[in-house]
């Protein structure tokens, strides 16, 4: 009743009232403290303007408003944006209330949590009469989702439609300038190739990625690799947008990637490059032949112990077991950094090293102090040489152990193992060791010895096992063409690596 004994006689609807005052910013105190307790709005709306931003007053009144309140829903929407249930709430709360900004803020939500048919559902229903800025938005999210499912008939018809509106923010120029530097449309114009010659980079590599983000991250890795002691023999072309329907692979996180590799012959006339290399949402890591297969978590450490098997190193840590490099000892050098030999020998030790030295590509590098042979006692008191450098000389290139075979059958009965030119462990061993100072020697001594042949060589390895004999000898000649060395380019016609 004190209360009202300060009402107007004129204002006979207490609500209006206290809305009116409160508005005009000439309540008391007493009047303020009666609205909120009837949840008046405007009561409301002024408490939260001196409340704490996001303290426990503030979420209380937000609570309040947001029942009424578009925006007010959208704002607790936000607040929550790491609570997946309580945003989603919120959201489609505001949503109801007809807040238009809810709504693409949402379909944003869901793609960036990877839901990209909840994304596009949540535009489905726009408003007719929406801001620039939010219809600007609300296109980006479109083309983003047709990015991330290769839906480029999509993407052309949203730009055709929107590009002048596009044009007219810069959220919408740097969408479309990526567009046309991703080379995402096919009318992207043919000058924007990278015109890389093998004379110009003999390890050439084009990177692929399949959405905007992880194009974005390739080029941060590429970056990255210029601090790895590799960048100084690879070089990479631009990246470029390839949509992940064309790739048809199988990628989950812990078995390796694996592609159907006839997929790439359409884009072939438009890569420049020796190597290609895709980076997909998840799956794990590898090399086949001329193409690098890894996922968007994979780091810079990663990408460059990949690299190295396109240019013949060997894992160092354990193959699978069965793996054919492992099933016998070598007949000839396969790799710049892993022998597979016999263990034990008989006979003059002189002779034997020279055989030895023969069979490893690290030869020139290992010293003739530097022992690679010990003498041993086997069954029966028969005396043989085993190979290996003593740990006295773990300082230099010798001949040691490496785990490569440590999975084979055959290695278990001690009959042959792997070795590698040094003692410590590698980036081929831990991806975030580095690369020994001997392995990028024998890389700059000879560059195209143990090469992967380039990616013309899937192609016609897949094209041959479809039964299509005239499309694999045309990309088995285009693999050759890369090569410069006689040998290699007889090797590579053969078919047989």
């Amino acid at each position: 009743m004190l209360l009202l004994m300060g009402l107007s006689t004129s204002s006979f609807f207490l609500p209006q009232y206290l809305t009116k005052i409160i508005d005009a910013n000439k309540h008391s105190s007493a009047q303020l403290n009666f609205a909120l307790e009837q949840e008046n709005q405007s009561a409301l709306k002024f408490a939260r303007t001196k409340a704490l931003y996001h303290s426990a007053q503030w979420l209380e009144l937000s609570i309040k408003l947001a029942k009424t309140r578009g925006k007010a829903a959208y704002q607790l929407a936000l607040y929550y944006q790491n609570q997946p249930k309580q945003a989603e709430f919120w959201y489609k709360s505001a949503i109801r209330l007809d807040y238009a900004k809810a709504r693409v803020a949402l379909a944003q939500y869901y793609f960036k949590q990877g839901q990209f048919e909840k994304s596009a559902h949540a535009l489905i229903s726009l408003p007719q009469n929406l801001s620039q800025s939010l219809i600007i938005a609300a296109q980006t999210v479109k083309i983003n989702i047709a990015l991330n499912l290769g839906k480029i008939d999509d993407v052309k018809a949203i730009v055709s439609e929107y590009a002048k509106q596009l044009q007219l923010t810069e959220q919408g120029q740097l969408l479309l300038a990526d567009l046309s530097k991703y080379r995402v449309l096919k009318n992207s114009s043919p000058s924007t190739l990278n015109k890389l010659n093998a004379t110009d980079c003999d390890n050439s590599i084009q990177l692929f990625a399949t959405n905007l983000r992880h194009l974005k991250q390739l080029e941060q890795l590429v970056t990255e690799f210029d601090n790895q002691a590799l960048s100084t023999v690879v070089c990479f072309s631009p990246v470029r947008y390839m949509a992940i329907t064309a790739l048809d692979c199988i990628g989950e996180p812990t078995k390796a990637i694996n592609c159907n590799e006839i997929n790439w012959q359409p884009l072939s006339k438009s890569i420049n490059s020796r190597y290609v290399g895709v980076m997909l949402p998840e799956g794990g890591a590898n090399v086949h032949y001329g193409i690098l297969y890894f996922d968007a978590q994979d780091n810079v450490d990663v990408v460059a112990h990949e690299v190295s098997h396109l240019l013949g190193f060997v894992d160092e840590y354990p193959l699978v077991a069965g793996h054919v490099k492992c099933e016998s000892s070598q007949d000839k050098i396969f790799s710049r950094n892993v022998s597979v030999l016999k263990r034990r020998y008989q006979g003059n030790k002189q002779t034997i090293r020279e055989k030895i030295l023969q069979q490893v590509a690290w030869a020139e590098y290992i010293k003739d102090s530097t022992p690679i042979l010990q003498e041993v006692t086997g069954l029966n008191s028969q005396q043989y040489w085993q190979i290996g450098t003593p740990e006295l000389f773990n300082h230099e290139v010798g001949v040691f152990i490496s785990k490569t075979c440590d999975s084979s059958v055959n290695h278990k009965r001690d009959d042959f193992a792997s070795f590698k030119p040094v003692s410590q462990q590698t980036k081929l061993q831990y991806f975030a060791l580095e690369f020994p100072e001997v392995y990028i020697l024998l890389l700059q001594d000879n560059p195209s010895r143990h090469l992967m042949p380039s990616f013309h060589y899937n192609i016609a390895l897949a094209s041959f096992q479809q039964g299509n004999i005239s499309q694999a000898k045309d990309y088995l000649r285009r693999a050759m063409s890369w090569e410069h060395d006689i040998d290699r380019r007889n090797i590579v016609s053969q078919g047989n690596l």
